[in-house]
């Protein structure tokens, strides 16, 4: 995505935004309600004309070659519609047939856990069911990228356990790009490589993983003997920002990464440290430093 808009009317949903999606890799979109997530899967996925700016999927340009990268490409929207009166066997295979797909619809519904409900109409499943068989649709041509709006929408514990593991296998074994987008930090944490946040229809970060995962040196837990009295000792200290209580011990805070330190100061002083452990920067603790005002 190069500088692409898109404007309803005098609204502008999203704003000049750059975005590469790598091959093979899992970028997740996150951003509050409203910051253009919707939008920006829509026109990725070609259901979206942008109001400027450019796309180009596996080389191609989305506007002109739509067509060539469908054939290429897996979508699944938020709460996907069916006809109810359909099965859930027939819907896969009417895909199966408009997209000129050899695929096994059999097998696609075993591998997205529809294979018992195979014959039920889908005025008939729930919203869970419903969404597996978005995604059922979505990989039925084997696509090389996959563009999702909140895949997990609608799915209980189990399912969501189930669609994350079954996408990451898309990707580690099968090689498939897949972008997707939720408001669930933990799924964004299970499944993806990147994570691009959006805010006011804008770009505020994009960033591996790993990198945002870090451990913070300068916040630990500490499991120490006599707590109320090395709290106290604690927090006399010049390099002790702030010291507050923990079942069986304390939680420090401290002006830089000097937890080796605070563990010789304690022993030193005749504590007993039975344990210590830094803090782990988490996806929540990124997204609300770059989304909050």
């Amino acid at each position: 995505m190069e500088n692409v808009t898109k404007r309803y009317g005098r609204t502008v949903a999203v704003g000049d935004l750059s975005l590469e999606v790598r091959q093979g890799e899992v970028l997740g979109l996150l951003g509050p309600n409203g910051a253009g997530k919707s939008t920006t899967i829509g026109m990725l996925s070609g259901l979206i004309r942008p109001s400027s700016g450019r796309i180009s999927v596996f080389g191609l340009d989305l506007a002109r070659d739509r067509i060539a990268i469908a054939r290429r490409m897996g979508v699944l929207v938020e709460r996907p519609a069916f006809p109810e009166y359909l099965s859930v066997r027939r819907v896969l295979k009417i895909h199966a047939l408009l997209a000129g797909s050899d695929n096994s619809v059999e097998s696609v519904m075993a591998r997205t856990g529809l294979a018992h409900v195979a014959r039920k109409h889908v005025g008939a499943l729930s919203q869970g069911m419903r969404q597996r068989l978005g995604i059922a649709q979505a990989i039925l041509t084997e696509p090389e990228l996959l563009i999702l709006d909140e895949p997990t929408s609608g799915l209980d514990v189990e399912g969501t356990r189930d669609t994350l593991r079954f996408l990451r296998r898309l990707c580690n074994e099968a090689g498939v790009t897949i972008v997707f987008s939720s408001h669930q930090m933990q799924e964004v944490e299970a499944l993806c490589d990147r994570v691009a946040i959006l805010n006011e229809g804008g770009l505020v970060a994009c960033e591996e993983k790993e990198t945002l995962l870090s451990w913070d040196l300068s916040e630990v837990d500490l499991l120490v003997d006599r707590p109320e009295e090395a709290a106290a000792e604690l927090a006399g200290l010049g390099w002790v920002v702030s010291v507050g209580p923990r079942p069986g011990g304390l939680h420090v805070h401290l002006e830089g990464p000097k937890s080796d330190e605070l563990a010789a100061w304690l022993v030193g002083r005749g504590f007993r440290v039975a344990g210590m452990a830094p803090h782990r920067r988490t996806l929540e603790d990124y997204f609300l430093r770059v989304t909050e005002p």
